[in-house]
């Protein structure tokens, strides 16, 4: 099953500088995911709610914000970055917030990608099992 044919829901999760225009992001998703599946969310920090609101708008998709504090305590993330670490005061924010906005449960199924001035991950709820 490609991405794009999941039923499960998909989460892209995105951080950015301050110097990210809403395009790279939207240009970074689309390296990313061909088509975006109905159902998708796009995840990021709170602080940047205004750009989120583009992307989200651009894209047709729900926006989650997510604090700080959320994004410096989820589990399965696999990049880190002291940069991230210093000017967000979590990490990582591409990948813990597209965990986060699914639950627990989330995982990565395409790991941080980076972009100009963005990066992005791509997090799903694993498939349930049918009878």
């Amino acid at each position: 099953m490609t991405i794009e044919n999941r039923q499960e829901p998909l989460s892209i999760g995105f951080g950015c500088s301050s110097r990210a225009s809403s395009e790279d992001i939207v240009r970074l998703i689309h390296t990313l995911l061909a088509s975006i599946p109905a159902g998708t969310t796009i995840a990021t920090l709170d602080r940047r709610a205004s750009i989120g609101e583009t992307v989200a708008t651009a894209l047709g998709l729900r926006l989650v914000l997510l604090p700080a504090s959320v994004l410096a305590n989820v589990r399965g993330v696999t990049a880190h970055s002291s940069l991230a670490l210093a000017k967000a005061q979590t990490a990582n924010v591409a990948e813990a917030s597209a965990l986060a906005s699914l639950g627990p449960s989330a995982r990565l199924i395409i790991p941080q990608r980076k972009g100009r001035f963005c990066t992005c991950a791509v997090a799903s709820l694993p498939p349930r099992v049918r009878p």
